[in-house]
């Protein structure tokens, strides 16, 4: 039986980023809160939290984006991990930014990032469905 093709690095990249933002805007609102930051900085904090992952990805993109399919180890590795791991937290930073000046979120590689619609009348009614079993 013949193994799927790999997925292609930027639909890699896309799926990461599906998984990670969301964790990382989390543990971002969660250490604000608990850090009792003032508003003001908070902002000065998610936007450095930005700046410095355009700073990386601006650094080292090409190797998220052009990959050759080897595995990477060493410090070829760690520069992947961490350049990606830089880019949910910014992107994550974004999102949260967005939404204390009264937007929802983020639209970032394709995707959205912040927060979703909430719930619908179709949800409700099940939630009600569900009692009555």
């Amino acid at each position: 039986m013949r193994q799927p093709e790999p997925l292609n690095p930027i639909d890699e990249l896309r799926l990461f980023l599906d998984f990670a933002v969301p964790l990382c805007g989390a543990e971002m609102a969660h250490n604000l809160k608990r850090w009792g930051h003032s508003r003001e900085q908070a902002e000065n904090w998610l936007r450095a939290e930005a700046e410095r992952a355009g700073g990386s990805l601006g650094e080292n993109g090409d190797i998220l984006q052009f990959s050759d399919g080897r595995p990477r180890s060493g410090r070829a590795q760690g520069r992947v991990v961490r350049t990606a791991s830089e880019l949910a937290r910014g992107v994550a930073a974004a999102a949260l930014l967005a939404q204390l000046g009264g937007k929802r979120g983020v639209e970032a590689f394709g995707g959205f990032y912040g927060v979703t619609a909430g719930p619908t009348e179709a949800d409700s009614a099940r939630v009600g469905d569900r009692r009555t079993m």
